[in-house]
């Protein structure tokens, strides 16, 4: 059975449970140590368990407790090149762990990992596709300014997608952000509106998809209920029923989420 739980999910914080078969990873570290272990144990998630750390990029929200981390757990560390010579650099990579440059396609344990590049202002930033042992399919992309044609080619036919929907456009524009920070996330290296998310969903949803978990909600420019609301309404426009034709949730932004197995 594959599972992923939504540890933390927002920009302040982010960090993905995946397990199927005997191996557990974990995509990211965003938060300190001891929220990700509190946040595993509120879900039975043996740390101890875990048999790698993949890391999307290299962005304060996603690496915060991986130090620490490491200290406590003797682990693998999968990223990009770059994204580890980064990690290295700056000393958030505790000398003697095994460093894994993560280009294409490898296993770890019973789980086949793709990485794939997403359009991010970070060093390198990466996405994920899971093929489970019992041939489910787990997509994760979050930190992309547009859906480019690589993340939709690994995206399509994943069983379920944790996807980016990181802001509302309105909330964004009369919000309290300076005009920069404003046009960094609106670029095709910031973050994916809700609207451009409910799009991707729709056309996932014909090739195939049918769990989506909405993540990495900006909790100054969104709102939960307003990332599943243009989701959900996007889809309804296009004759596409919740729980006959997909099935959507909204990851936390401050805690675990729940186990999702299928």
């Amino acid at each position: 059975m594959s599972r992923l739980c939504p540890l933390f999910s927002s920009s302040k914080g982010n960090s993905i449970y995946i397990s199927g078969g005997s191996t557990a990873l974990l995509v990211d570290a965003g938060v300190s140590y001891k929220r990700l272990c509190n946040a595993m144990q509120a879900r039975n998630l043996p740390m101890e368990d875990l048999q790698g750390i993949l890391i999307t990029h290299e962005h304060s929200d996603h690496i915060m407790g991986l130090e620490v981390l490491l200290k406590r757990l003797d682990i693998p560390v999968y990223a990009s090149r770059e994204t580890l010579e980064y990690l290295c650099a700056s000393g958030k990579i505790p000398s003697g762990r095994t460093l894994v440059d993560c280009a294409g396609t490898f296993t770890i344990g019973d789980i086949e990992v793709t990485a794939f590049d997403t359009p991010h202002d970070a060093v390198h930033s990466l996405g994920f596709r899971f093929s489970m042992p019992d041939e489910r399919v787990i997509g994760v992309a979050t930190d992309l300014g547009h859906i480019s044609g690589t993340v939709e080619h690994h995206l399509t036919g994943c069983d379920l997608i944790l996807l980016e929907s990181n802001y509302d456009q309105r909330m964004l524009e009369f919000g309290p952000y300076p005009y920069p920070l404003k046009r960094r996330i609106r670029s095709s290296t910031g973050h994916l509106s809700n609207d451009d998310c409910s799009e991707t969903i729709s056309r996932l949803i014909r090739s195939g998809s049918t769990y989506f978990v909405l993540g990495h909600l900006s909790e100054q420019n969104n709102l939960p209920e307003i990332a599943y609301q243009t989701s959900s309404q996007k889809l309804a426009e296009q004759s596409m029923r919740e729980r006959l034709d997909y099935i959507l949730h909204v990851a936390p932004a401050q805690g675990p989420g729940e186990v999702m197995a299928f």
